[in-house]
């Protein structure tokens, strides 16, 4: 299984975090928290097909 942000304003919040950890104004230790809270589990099937040409191209519009 991979891991993958929950949302964009998780993404927000974990990036805030790693800012944090890189100054010292927390530890791994609080950090493995961030961590578990903002992303989620997915599989590697679905990471896999989340990644394919087909998903990431744009829908096209008459």
């Amino acid at each position: 299984m991979t891991k993958k942000i929950r949302s964009e304003a998780f993404e927000s919040i974990h990036s805030s975090a790693e800012a944090l950890l890189k100054v010292g104004a927390i530890d791994e230790a609080t950090m493995r928290e961030f961590d578990e809270a903002c992303m989620a589990e997915v599989s590697a099937e679905l990471s896999d097909q989340e990644d394919s040409p087909e998903l990431r191209a744009s829908p096209q519009t008459p």
